[in-house]
């Protein structure tokens, strides 16, 4: 295993809270965790540390690859959309909604308009509670080839309504937690570009997977979400360890107490926290995750 770290021990903040991102962190290529990562995760707990999965993917979707360890998995803080939604680990049989940030619905209202006059595809994310818990359903317009790698991606299908912008527009679903836009491989940096332009301050826009764009209310973003678990528990950001890949990782890597890049992320994101003095971790087919959290969390070496 390669990786840029300080020894565990001195200079390294106790941990008492872990955040986790999923794609390309603490899942595999493959999309599901490794023994090891579940080991990890598992025994960090049975420690007393508070543990948190802190995903851009919906309430399902963040679910879904911790099937085979639903018990393990409930005992987690899920935190969904970049953190536009939070829920408690499972208790009687359901997780509590202890947070969740709409987009505002004027700018919802906009981002529509923006969304038809350049015929984008799109995914919204239907967010409700019901009396069996908080449901977080995906709804697009039409089916694409970038509908269908996300579709790949979660090993779940995208639910679809063809007068799906008319619908929204006329209040028949709430404004979201988050959109997905996606303008295709080739425009997504210029169509990003316009977008924040247009938005400014009105909407949290981040890029995820190539041909992708996610928007969220202002407000939200993984640090704020993780911070406000932490807050719950009385625990400084300095004894938080978040560990991530992407560019909306690093809001909570910058501002944890041990902030941890893969070092399968992009080159960008690693020269990133590389200037900040990250850890780059092993990737993540090579157990990665599993590294940092005994390493630093758990005190285990290396």
């Amino acid at each position: 295993m390669s990786a840029e770290a300080p020894k565990a021990g001195t200079g390294t903040p106790e941990i008492k809270l872990i955040a986790f991102d999923q794609d390309d962190t603490a899942l595999l290529p493959d999309g599901k965790p490794s023994p090891e990562g579940l080991g990890a995760i598992e025994a960090a707990l049975d420690q007393g540390l508070i543990v948190s999965s802190v995903s851009g993917r919906n309430i399902d979707r963040s679910s879904e690859p911790f099937g085979a360890a639903r018990p393990l998995f409930d005992r987690l803080y899920l935190i969904a959309n970049n953190g536009g939604i939070i829920l408690g680990p499972v208790r009687q049989g359901q997780r509590p909604l202890l947070f969740e940030k709409r987009i505002e619905r004027d700018a919802f209202l906009d981002l529509l308009d923006f969304i038809e006059e350049n015929d984008f595809n799109f995914v919204y994310s239907w967010l409700r509670v019901t009396e069996a818990g908080p449901l977080d359903s995906v709804i697009t317009d039409r089916h694409t080839p970038s509908i269908a790698a996300i579709e790949e991606q979660s090993r779940a299908a995208v639910d679809r309504e063809d007068d799906l912008l008319a619908k929204l527009r006329q209040g028949e679903y709430p404004p979201p937690p988050k959109m997905l836009i996606l303008p295709g491989l080739d425009r997504r940096e210029a169509v990003l570009a316009e977008l924040q332009a247009r938005f400014d301050s009105r909407l949290y826009l981040v890029k995820t997977n190539p041909d992708r764009i996610e928007a969220m209310h202002a407000d939200v973003n993984k640090k704020v979400a993780v911070e406000f678990i932490a807050c719950e528990h009385g625990i400084s950001m300095d004894h938080v360890m978040a560990v991530g890949d992407g560019d909306n990782d690093l809001p909570m890597l910058f501002n944890a107490g041990l902030g941890v890049i893969m070092d399968n992320a992009q080159d960008a994101v690693k020269n990133a926290g590389r200037a900040q003095g990250l850890v780059i971790a092993p990737p993540n087919h090579e157990n990665g995750f599993a590294w940092a959290v005994r390493r630093y969390a758990l005190r285990n070496g290396g």
